[in-house]
């Protein structure tokens, strides 16, 4: 396999460079979208059942200066900042790019991902408003917030001060592995971002994408929302709980509309493979590039998937592996259309290549005391480039924490091989059983196989018993239906058996009972709190 250009390898260290940054056409938002103020080509087709609504690119920025007319009069100015709490509709996007025209920071909120969810803040949404010092919220019209409400566009003037030094938005981080902080990205480290990946994909206007993700999660919002900005191509965007009710409308979109790109955390191919339906009628084979990240890649998903809709047209190597994070925008290395990376095989499992750096980017793997790993050798995962965000807002000392030397401590772990990245789990994650470290991932993905229950099903763990002077391994698994059979003697043995670990506990509870964060992670540090504190977890 040849290598991307620009790829460079520093003698045996781990590390990865994805060559210099080409110029940007624009380095904020507003001016991004502004520049299409005459193009009336249809950029975002918003499908809520059978119906379908079209949002020209002309249509979008005409949108947003009524928001931002509308927040306006509510008192925001610029620098201000605002509250986005829509579903993937129209008005999330007049409401988003409304505060850019305005120079105002935005603040995506999480949306309920429940059928008929409630026009109601979430839990953690209002701390969230608070951290952010926001002035107002744009949301439907009677939802209570702490703050003034702006809940329709509105015609009159406005003083447009968008500037690149500025705030373009505040992305709160999932918060899997401990609480939710706002990070604060530029409008260059968005664009940034946006342009990099999209040069990296080689996408152009011909693209057609389809798209589930949340645009208040920064997959959808940089991802879908800004990359299909930057490189003028049309999105097809349905509701998270349209599909997870229904998976096989999103493969029947992609079908329909012959989409080329589409993008979700693996346990939405996981959904395909398990609840999609047979392949009649489907013709997948304009698709060539499947993106999955936000959540470990796995092997066995993507195999899985791409065998399942082979009929289909869908070819092998579509499932592209990507790794990203809010606190660089978005993407970090991404594995390229056409070229079948090498998995590699870490600790007894394959472990999929997410590819290469985008451009501007470096990535490199350091060990425990600060100095860099070689190649095949596991350590956390640091990042240096232009997407990198600014800091997290309010708390200059986990900012301090975050970097070191200009590089971002993104608390993964990885190892470089053959010129690619793999991500192979989170430090704060790893589980210590009998001198050995397992990824919880690893356990979960094989409880899941053999229990009937989707892969965010199971939480595993640890929690440390000081009087033990030890840690106790724990496996909580929901459960859909009373099991005719002992689960807890189905779950030890197949983990003796697969990783040579036993649990030390196996808990089942109702579906529903782990805690998620808004992106359906789990939150196992949540799960241990709870579970230490003897509560179910």
């Amino acid at each position: 396999m040849s290598k991307p250009r620009h790829l460079t390898e520093v003698a045996t260290a781990a590390a990865l460079d994805g060559g210099p940054q080409r110029p940007l056409e624009h380095e904020v938002l507003a001016h991004a979208l502004e520049a299409r103020e005459r193009d009336d080509r249809p950029w975002l087709w918003f499908h809520t059942g059978a119906r379908r609504e079209a949002l020209s690119f002309s249509g979008a920025f005409s949108l947003a200066r009524g928001w931002a007319a509308a927040l306006f009069q509510a008192g925001v100015r610029a620098g201000d900042a605002v509250g986005i709490f829509q579903p993937n509709s129209p008005d999330f996007v007049g409401g988003f790019f409304g505060a850019q025209l305005l120079g105002a920071t935005a603040v995506p909120l999480p949306w309920p991902v429940v059928p008929g969810g409630a026009p109601s803040l979430p839990m953690g949404a209002e701390a969230m408003l608070r951290v952010a010092r926001a002035r107002a919220v744009c949301a439907p019209p009677g939802t209570a917030a702490p703050l003034h409400v702006v809940s329709e566009a509105s015609r009159g003037p406005f003083v447009q001060k968008p500037q690149a030094r500025t705030t373009a938005f505040i992305q709160f981080t999932s918060g899997s592995t401990g609480r939710p902080r706002g990070a604060e990205i530029s409008q260059r480290a968005a664009m940034s971002s946006a342009h990099g990946m999209a040069r990296a994909l080689g996408l152009t206007a011909d693209d057609v994408g389809v798209s589930w993700l949340p645009f208040f999660h920064d997959m959808g919002l940089v991802g879908v929302l800004m990359s299909s900005l930057a490189a003028g191509f049309a999105v097809h965007v349905l509701r998270p709980t349209e599909v997870l009710l229904h998976p096989r409308r999103w493969l029947e979109l992609m079908s329909s509309e012959r989409a080329s790109l589409t993008v979700a955390p693996n346990f939405g191919y996981e959904l395909l493979v398990r609840r999609g339906g047979s392949c009649e009628g489907l013709t997948l084979g304009w698709l060539r590039a499947a993106l999955s990240g936000s959540e470990p890649v796995l092997r066995g998903t993507i195999d899985a998937f791409e065998r399942r809709f082979e009929p289909a047209g869908l070819r092998r190597g579509t499932v592209l592996p990507v790794y990203g994070l809010a606190e660089n925008t978005l993407g970090v290395c991404f594995a390229r259309p056409g070229e079948l990376d090498a998995d590699l095989h870490f600790e007894g499992r394959w472990v999929p290549a997410v590819g290469t750096p985008l451009e501007g980017t470096k990535v490199a793997v350091r060990r425990g005391d600060g100095t860099r790993a070689l190649e095949h050798e596991e350590g956390e995962i640091i990042v240096k480039g232009p997407s990198l965000m600014d800091g997290y807002v309010g708390d200059s000392r986990a900012t301090a924490r975050a970097f070191d030397g200009g590089w971002l401590k993104t608390g993964d772990r990885g190892v470089v091989a053959q010129g690619q990245l793999h991500v192979t789990g989170r430090d704060k994650e790893l589980v210590i059983k009998a001198g050995r470290k397992f990824h919880p991932a690893d356990i979960e993905r094989e409880v899941a196989q053999v229990v009937d229950t989707p892969p965010n099903g199971v939480a595993a763990f640890s929690v440390l018993h000081e009087e033990q002077r030890g840690e106790e391994l724990v496996v909580v698994v929901e459960l859909k239906r009373d099991e005719p059979f002992d689960v807890a003697r189905k779950v030890r043995g197949h983990l003796a058996d697969a990783l040579g670990v036993t649990p030390d506990r196996v808990e089942l509870v109702k579906a529903g009972m782990l805690p998620r964060t808004t992106s359906g992670k789990l939150r196992r540090g949540e799960c241990a709190e709870r579970f230490s504190a003897g509560a179910p977890a």
